[in-house]
């Protein structure tokens, strides 16, 4: 019997998995960066002083890879201004000051389109990207299925959610199946020349077992449509992990992943798909756990893209003590933050709040060459070998 090759077992956390998510009140500001995707940074197409609607394209994509921006709220262009980024640089970012009114688009409608160019584009302009966290434009990994040198049999739908802490996609698939079934049929109809017979695996952690009975519910008598249980470790939710896991193929280094026969998505990343193609409104709003040691109250919050992370954390009730380390993400993959005034982006599916004793970094020590990290390293690495590379500069 084939073993998952993942074998690192860590804390679940899910504190917030009974959590319904609430709609937060309109922030009287968001922060709109222009790279909260993968690749070439979106351009800036309005001006200060301008007035934008929910929904309005307010950057463009600019270069190969990138994705397009929209107003989260509705109200004033205020500033259009460099802000810090994690690696030490700058990027741009649209200000917009809320009017509270929360006015859509009147120009927004459902995206008219015909055959599979036609519909990557729409997906293209919805502004979706990878919400798991990789936040890569969810049009550029749909497209890779049309290279005609792939033959994609299988759409793993990435509903694993295995960082502790964050249950966002947990309840997606509570509270939105209808959208992921309409994401699977928007795929099944539109891209039917290149995905042809391919079976959708919606590939989710045993720990979840609710949700697991909503999905197999929804889907009862479409037998393209498995769900497919998995065991809550640590990282199921990798891509090359989850292809393994779930159809014993290998992911090897240096191929792109549809050379496997298979396509990877999020699962949220599918629903906000479905839901703009079914309404014209891109990607401006996401479920964003607020978790922690630190946090009063853990919830899950419906919050406008751009909201600042010290609003989102009092709209859970504050904080019980001063944070030692806030992360957006989880606590094995999440990039830690330098300011509570940063704002949550498209790809904010967490933020977590450590108390002192939690974001403590312990000293290292000698390797003893015990062998237990490559036991658990789900990549089959060899990190005592690595190091001696690294030390003889090799």
């Amino acid at each position: 019997m084939k073993k998952d090759i993942s074998s690192l077992h860590v804390p679940h956390n899910k504190h917030t998995a009974a959590c319904v998510p609430v709609r937060i009140e309109t922030p009287a500001e968001v922060i709109l960066p222009m790279n909260m995707h993968s690749g070439h940074v979106a351009e800036p197409i309005v001006t200060v002083g301008e007035h934008v609607y929910v929904g309005q394209l307010i950057a463009r994509e600019e270069g190969r890879f990138s994705s397009p921006v929209h107003a989260s709220v509705s109200g004033t262009v205020s500033k259009i201004e460099p802000i810090p980024t994690a690696n030490g640089g700058e990027v741009t970012a649209i200000y917009i000051e809320s009017d509270g009114k929360m006015e859509a688009d009147p120009n927004l409608k459902p995206p008219v389109f015909n055959g599979c160019e036609e519909f990557l584009q729409a997906v293209r302009e919805s502004g979706v990207v990878g919400l798991g966290g990789a936040a890569f434009p969810a049009w550029a990994k749909l497209n890779e299925a049309t290279n005609p040198d792939y033959k994609v049999d299988t759409v793993l739908i990435n509903a694993a959610e295995c960082e502790p802490y964050i249950t966002s996609d947990h309840q997606m698939m509570l509270y939105h199946t209808n959208l992921i079934a309409d994401g699977i049929e928007y795929l099944r109809t539109h891209m039917s020349e290149y995905l042809g017979d391919a079976k959708y695996m919606i590939c989710i952690e045993k720990n979840k077992p609710d949700a697991i009975k909503v999905l197999k519910e929804t889907f009862a008598g479409k037998d393209y449509v498995v769900v497919h249980e998995l065991n809550a470790i640590y990282p199921q939710g990798a891509k090359q992990v989850m292809l393994y896991n779930a159809t014993g193929r290998v992911a090897i280094a240096g191929k792109r992943f549809p050379s496997f026969g298979a396509l990877i998505i999020n699962v949220s990343s599918l629903a906000k798909i479905a839901e703009y193609l079914n309404t014209g409104m891109p990607l401006v709003e996401r479920i964003v756990t607020v978790d922690g040691p630190a946090v009063k109250t853990p919830m899950n919050l419906i919050a406008p893209i751009g909201s600042p992370i010290s609003y989102l954390v009092e709209q859970a009730g504050g904080l019980s003590c001063e944070p030692g380390k806030v992360l957006i993400g989880g606590p094995m993959l999440g990039a830690a933050v330098a300011s509570m005034d940063e704002p949550s982006k498209k790809a904010t599916n967490s933020l977590l709040f450590l108390t002192e004793k939690e974001a403590k970094i312990y000293e290292p020590t000698a390797c003893i060459r015990c062998g237990r990290c490559i036991a658990a390293c789900p990549m089959l690495l060899a990190p005592a070998k690595l190091d001696a590379c690294v030390r003889a500069d090799d």
